[in-house]
C-alpha cells in the first residue's frame, strides 16, 4: 500500500532485477527467476543476487527489524496471547473456559504493537533502517528517491515520519508532508481527483494541511487496518496541540491499493456521482 505523486505512466513497471554474470566452467550463465511472493525478479546463479532476494524479501513480506530504543514512542497497543481470568478469592490467575494453570504449562505472552516518530537528528542506526525501508517503498512505486527530504532534514523540518512496530519489526511506515509555510498561509498543491479516472478537477484549489508522501505496510500485514491507524496517528502528532480533521489530509497520486484507502479514509461524493479524493502535487 502507498502514495505517490501524480506522473504520466508511460509503460508497466519495471521489475526489481538484479542480475551478474558468473563463470561456471568457462560458460557464463545468468538465469532469471521472479520470485512469486514478492515478485523480485534475479539471478539463481549468482550468490549476491540469493542474498538480495533474501533480505528484499524478508523486508517485503515481514518488514524490517527494529531496535527497542529507535524512535520516539507515541502509541502503544498491548496483545495478549490468550485471555485470562483473575480470581478475587483466591489471587491466582485461570484462563478463561479451562481449568486453573498447572506448573508447567504455556507461559501468557505479551506482544507489543507500538508507533514510533523517526528524527533525523536522532540515532544514526534508525535513521539508516528508516532509509532501507523507504528504498523499497519507492522501488515499490516506482517513485522518486530524492522526496526522502521531506522528513530526513535537520535544517527544515518539512515533514515528519512514522513507524509502526510489532515484535520488534517495522511492518508499516507514513511519511507527511506540511503544506504550510511558517506564517500559516496554505500552498496552492491541493487538488480533487476523480477516483475512477484518476483526473484532476482543473481550476479548483482546495486547502489542505498535511499530504501523505508515502504509505506503506508489509504484504503479510496488510488489511489489519495498520495503514487507518497511522494516518489517524499522524493527523493528532504532526503539529503540537493540534489535530488535524480529515478532511485537511491529501494524498500524492495514490496507487490501486492506495486509492482504496483514501476512498474510505477521506473520499467525498460530488453531486454529480462521481467520487473524489483529495490529492496534492
Amino acid at each position: 500500500m502507498g502514495a505517490r505523486k501524480p506522473q504520466r505512466r508511460t509503460g508497466k513497471k519495471p521489475n526489481l532485477i538484479q542480475s551478474k554474470l558468473q563463470v561456471n566452467d568457462g560458460s557464463k550463465s545468468n538465469k532469471l527467476v521472479k520470485c512469486d511472493k514478492c515478485e523480485m525478479s534475479y539471478s539463481s546463479t549468482s550468490i549476491e543476487d540469493r542474498a538480495i532476494h533474501e533480505k528484499y524479501h524478508s523486508l517485503h513480506l515481514h518488514g524490517r527489524k527494529w531496535s527497542p530504543n529507535w524512535g520516539s514512542i507515541i502509541y502503544t497497543k498491548q496483545n495478549h496471547s490468550r485471555t485470562v481470568h483473575l480470581s478475587r478469592s483466591t489471587g491466582t490467575i485461570t484462563p478463561l473456559n479451562s481449568s486453573p494453570l498447572k506448573k508447567g504449562g504455556p507461559p501468557i505472552t505479551h506482544h507489543e504493537e507500538k508507533i514510533v516518530s523517526v528524527r533525523p537528528d536522532k540515532s544514526n542506526g534508525e535513521v539508516r533502517a528508516m532509509m532501507e525501508i523507504m528504498t523499497l517503498v519507492n522501488n515499490e512505486l516506482n517513485a522518486p528517491h530524492d522526496e526522502n527530504d521531506i522528513w530526513n532534514n535537520t535544517t527544515e523540518e518539512k515533514g515528519k515520519a512514522f513507524v509502526y512496530i510489532k515484535n520488534n519489526r517495522a511492518i508499516g511506515i507514513i511519511i507527511i508532508e506540511n503544506l504550510y509555510g511558517g506564517d500559516g498561509k496554505i500552498s496552492d498543491r491541493g487538488r480533487w481527483m476523480v477516483y475512477d479516472s484518476r483526473r484532476l478537477v482543473q481550476n479548483v484549489y482546495p486547502d489542505f494541511k498535511i499530504g501523505i508522501s508515502r504509505i506503506w505496510v508489509c504484504k503479510t500485514a496488510r488489511n489489519l487496518g495498520i495503514a487507518t491507524k497511522l494516518v489517524d496517528t499522524a493527523r493528532e502528532n504532526i503539529v503540537y496541540g493540534e489535530v488535524i480533521p480529515r478532511y485537511q489530509v491529501a494524498w500524492s497520486q495514490p496507487t490501486d491499493s492506495g486509492g482504496k484507502l483514501a476512498s474510505k479514509y477521506n473520499g467525498i461524493l460530488h453531486k454529480s456521482g462521481k467520487l473524489l479524493l483529495p490529492v496534492y502535487i
